[in-house]
């Protein structure tokens, strides 16, 4: 591929849902904030007409102006409508490469290619529209010479997957998905700017007809925009997760999911700088969790942490680790908070319900309901006063830690970007202090923090952390292309069935 070359035709398409999909959420709120005046731009079709028009017509010059080539060691992109932008990317600072193929891509056999290069606020590149053949040709081209020998690992379709999700756990995953808080946050934005589109009085006297009282409207619509809410986490949760498989190759793990579109993710071992088993409220009581891995420099998306299985039994995540990532297969003695921090823990659960409280009773007549929440609120506290725990072993750091959903993170020393122990006045009196661990991952970085501990074995952790950066080691997977340790001990002493 000596001379450069445009994409495929079908990316002035995907230019264009792609910008869409970018408005979608400006044009909601725009819609529904705008009223239902005539002359909206919404209602008009030549303005609607034009604006599609003229998008097209962008997306086209777009496409004409993109070129691309892979010559010597590194693919060399130029692009851009009014400037003009050239990206030269070197062979040995790409740390991704990822397939993946939409829709509108699948229908005329195409895939779009997304280079990944080191640290996460370098963009990298992304051709939209080429061939399978082609695409898999760069990969190979671009990939340290190291892994051309594995060449048939490379071909993820004639690799076994480690692990697959059900289409039994996707629907649990669904419904017992994170995000259903989301949707119901936007379901309820938008309910709440229904004013504009319907007419009040038809939507009293339709309310009129169906119920007997105003407080039976008003429950039935918030059962409804709870229904709505959580089908669209099921549906978005199914979108996403579809065909869902982990493949474990001797240097990367490669992921590859999606319905519509579909993905295929790359995570070098060498980039993975902690692995997190969550274990969210809802799927506790049927013993489920998601394990991510956060990685430096990348995630899924710009500032996320990768999910390395959406929906698993607790039964067999350590069996999942130990195969798929031995590394963080740890154990640890553990330390627990001592009993005087409980309060402590119960005051901080509590403070989000006084301040919930105060709003009730300034602006409306139900603040004696939120005598309701204050057992909910020392419920919590405790149940994180009792997960709380953190334990070292010779190279290894767990955390593990509460909010609504129960997290425990497994972090490597020579991974901890900074430790720190600090106090405020209330902790001193009791002779506490809390850590917060930093590692590198994706643009902004993660922190984990195990909070009210004794005060000595905080300073003991420290101290812990320090040998490694006094010493100034390098650990062997900085610079280093070996392989993954095939091996870890379980950290069955670590997790507490009873907590």
């Amino acid at each position: 591929m000596s001379d450069f070359k445009r994409q495929h035709p079908v990316a002035a398409i995907t230019n264009v849902l792609k910008s869409l999909r970018e408005l979608l959420i400006p044009i909601i709120i725009v819609y529904f904030l705008g009223g239902s005046n005539e002359g909206n731009f919404f209602t008009n079709p030549v303005y609607i007409t034009g604006f599609l028009t003229i998008l097209l017509v962008f997306s086209v010059i777009q496409w004409f102006r993109f070129v691309y080539k892979v010559e010597d060691d590194e693919i060399k992109v130029e692009q851009g409508v009014i400037v003009r932008k050239r990206s030269y990317i070197p062979k040995h600072r790409i740390q991704v490469i990822n397939i993946s193929s939409g829709v509108i891509q699948r229908m005329f056999g195409l895939v779009s290619l997304n280079v990944q290069t080191a640290g996460g606020n370098t963009p990298g590149t992304t051709i939209s529209a080429l061939t399978r053949t082609e695409a898999e040709w760069i990969k190979e081209k671009l990939s340290k010479d190291e892994d051309a020998v594995i060449e048939e690992e490379t071909k993820t379709e004639e690799a076994p997957a480690n692990f697959a999700l059900s289409w039994k756990n996707l629907f649990i995953a669904g419904t017992t998905s994170g995000s259903f808080g989301i949707a119901l946050s936007i379901v309820g934005t938008i309910a709440s700017q229904m004013q504009f589109v319907v007419e009040d009085d038809a939507v009293v006297d339709y309310a009129e007809s169906l119920f007997q009282t105003e407080l039976s409207f008003i429950i039935a619509v918030v059962i409804g925009l709870i229904l709505f809410a959580w089908v669209l986490s099921i549906v978005g949760t199914v979108l996403a997760y579809a065909n869902f498989a982990v493949f474990k190759k001797r240097k990367e793990i490669l992921i590859s999911r999606g319905l519509f579109e579909k993905k295929q993710i790359s995570i070098p071992y060498s980039r993975i700088q902690a692995v997190r088993i969550q274990e969210g409220i809802l799927r506790q009581p049927f013993g489920f969790c998601t394990v991510y891995v956060d990685s430096a420099g990348y995630g899924e998306e710009s500032g996320k942490s990768a999910t390395l299985f959406p929906l698993i039994n607790k039964k067999h995540v350590w069996d999942f680790i130990r195969v798929m990532v031995p590394e963080y297969d740890q154990k640890a003695e553990k330390l627990r908070p001592p009993k005087r921090a409980l309060r402590r823990y119960i005051i901080r659960a509590l403070i989000p319900v006084f301040l919930v409280g105060a709003l009730l009773y300034a602006f409306t007549d139900f603040s004696h309901y939120i005598l309701l929440l204050v057992p909910a609120g020392v419920l919590l506290g405790y149940l994180r006063f009792k997960v709380a725990a953190v334990g070292v072993n010779d190279d290894s750091m767990i955390i593990r830690y509460r909010n609504l959903a129960k997290t425990t993170a497994i972090v490597k020393r020579y991974r901890i970007q900074a430790v720190s122990a600090w106090d405020n006045w209330f902790q001193r009196r009791l002779s506490l202090k809390s850590l917060s661990v930093n590692i590198a991952s994706s643009d902004t970085g993660a922190t984990f923090q195990a909070k009210d501990f004794e005060e000595n074995k905080m300073l003991d952790l420290v101290e812990w952390v320090e040998p490694y950066y006094a010493s100034k080691e390098k650990h062997v997977y900085e610079d280093s292309d070996s392989e993954v340790p095939q091996s870890g001990s379980r950290i069955t002493d670590y997790l507490d069935p009873g907590l």
